[in-house]
C-alpha cells in the first residue's frame, strides 16, 4: 500500500514557453489524501483485478509478470 496526497499547482504565465520560470502556488487539501493498495492477500481478489482491470498489464500474460490464471 501506498499514501498520496495530490497537490494543486496554480501558475501565473503569460507566455507557456515562459512556463517553468513562471510564479507558482502549491496547495495541499488534507482531505484528499488516500492509501492505494498495491498488492492484495487474497489470491480471489487479485484475479478478479487482473479479469476486470484493463491497466493491469503487469499480471497478463502479455505483460511483464507472467500469472497463471486459475
Amino acid at each position: 500500500m501506498h499514501k498520496y496526497q495530490p497537490r494543486f499547482h496554480l501558475v501565473r504565465a503569460n507566455d507557456i514557453l515562459k512556463l517553468p520560470y513562471s510564479t507558482f502556488r502549491t496547495y495541499v487539501f488534507k482531505e484528499t489524501e488516500f492509501i492505494a493498495v498495491t498488492a492484495y492477500q487474497n489470491e480471489k481478489i487479485t484475479q478478479l483485478k487482473i479479469d476486470n482491470n484493463p491497466f493491469a498489464k503487469g499480471f497478463r500474460d502479455t505483460g511483464a509478470g507472467k500469472r497463471e490464471k486459475k
